[in-house]
């Protein structure tokens, strides 16, 4: 009875995620799950402290049984293009600025040796909203938004991802887990009527702009609201403990979605918008009675999914599919442009007292979009490359039954400039991002 009133806790809390983004990122990947993770920047492949732990290392949750979470993130990403035509520039700030994300576990030992639970948690970051006629004085056929339509302009993408996790423990010192991916996708854009030329079905003309925000233009492109779509994969990870020291290693497959049938025209292979196969190796060790230090190496295959890797508009000639793309919503079709990353995360866990523990950490991991492929990526300014963290856990009675987390994360502003598409009007384009999150979690024991 405990456990299903725990679950349903969790699901409840869960169903609010639906509609956000995700908080500080490596591309689109949270940095970290959880506020303690968040506190330590991410680096818990090897150190794990709650029943987030199977977002990163489903083995660890063996080291939270008998722990429930629940946890608030208050996001704020504030992000900008640029986009300069001739010596006119067109300009804006995305307004959607504030985002609430829930997050939970629960995890219970089931014998001396196995551990079942379940941790609910949330991608996202692919979201901006521009307002539209961003620059009034600017002339041409750019007049209106950044890819001049006069509408509102973006896109908003949330993942949630439910990780039922089962653990078993090979001896004292090793442990292994695995945890069923289950994921819940939802996407809308709006302001991208200017792209029909691009779907290669002739709903509007690409010289005389005929049709453009039609019904027929816009279908399977554009303004059509959220869309839907359900993901399967597969996480496992090991966790070995000896002495004072610990080593993780974590492998997930690539999450296969259904696709975006409202945007089959939109995104490569017919609306396809897999969560790639990412995988972290970690270390932590006490160097002291009262500090321990961690370390983890995280990559994630953004090449590996079309719709994100896929190049976008070619930056020369009137063809914007000049580098050899096909049409939107093709196998080839034009994408994001983005690299796999490597992210590089430290941290350090200070306990003060019984009542008091203190986190630190440092992330960096370089922009997943290279230079020549802004042009689409104004939807999706994943440019911040450095983050610091900072936070404690409260223990009111000096016992570890009842723990309130909170954490400060601050992604560094960075910005990225590169050619513009002459299809699109050529130039130069401007993306910049700045992120701060404000992490709540509270723990209890049963």
């Amino acid at each position: 009875m405990k456990f299903s009133k725990h679950l349903l806790a969790t699901a409840v809390a869960a169903s609010f995620m639906v509609p956000m983004t995700a908080s500080a990122t490596n591309g689109y990947f949270s940095i970290a799950y959880g506020a303690k993770s968040r506190g330590v920047a991410g680096a818990s492949t090897a150190l794990p402290q709650d029943t987030y732990a199977a977002a990163v290392n489903p083995a660890g949750m063996a080291q939270a049984a008998g722990t429930a979470d629940f946890g608030i993130l208050l996001f704020n990403p504030e992000r900008e293009a640029t986009a300069n035509f001739g010596g006119a520039s067109s300009k804006a700030n995305s307004e959607l600025n504030g985002f609430i994300i829930p997050s939970g576990g629960y995890v219970r030992r089931i014998n001396d040796k196995v551990t079942a639970g379940i941790t609910v948690y949330a991608n996202g970051g692919l979201n901006t909203s521009y307002r539209g006629n961003t620059s009034p004085t600017l002339a041409g056929p750019n007049t209106g938004s950044l890819f001049g339509f006069p509408d509102r302009l973006g896109v908003d993408l949330a993942q949630l991802v439910f990780a039922p996790t089962l653990t078993y423990e090979i001896n004292k010192n090793h442990t292994i887990g695995i945890s069923p991916l289950i994921a819940y996708q939802q996407f809308k854009a709006y302001g991208l009527q200017n792209f029909c030329s691009l779907k290669g079905d002739n709903s509007c003309n690409p010289i005389t702009g005929a049709g453009i925000g039609t019904a027929a233009a816009n279908e399977g492109l554009t303004n059509q609201g959220y869309d839907t779509s359900w993901g399967v994969g597969l996480r496992v990870g090991w966790l070995g403990t000896f002495d004072n020291v610990s080593i993780g290693a974590a492998y997930s497959t690539k999450i296969y979605a259904d696709e975006f049938d409202k945007y089959d025209q939109l995104f490569a292979e017919q609306g396809d918008f897999d969560i790639p196969a990412n995988w972290s190796i970690g270390i932590a060790g006490k160097i002291s009675p009262k500090v321990t230090l961690t370390a983890d190496i995280q990559y994630i295959d953004y090449s590996d999914v079309d719709s994100i890797a896929n190049d976008g508009p070619s930056l020369t000639g009137a063809n914007p599919r000049g580098n050899g793309q096909g049409v939107l919503g093709s196998n080839n079709g034009l994408g994001f442009g983005w690299e796999s990353i490597t992210a590089v995360k430290i941290g350090a866990v200070y306990e003060h007292d019984q009542n008091f523990t203190y986190r630190f950490g440092l992330n960096h991991a370089d922009s997943p979009i290279p230079d020549d492929q802004l042009a689409f990526n104004v939807l999706a300014t994943a440019v911040v490359e450095d983050h610091l963290t900072a936070g404690f856990t409260y223990r009111p009675n000096g016992k570890d039954d009842n723990e309130i987390t909170f954490t400060y994360a601050h992604a560094f502003e960075r910005s990225q400039s590169g050619a513009f598409p002459v299809a699109f009007g050529g130039g130069r384009t401007q993306i910049q991002m700045v992120q701060n999150a404000f992490d709540f979690a509270y723990t209890w024991k049963f």
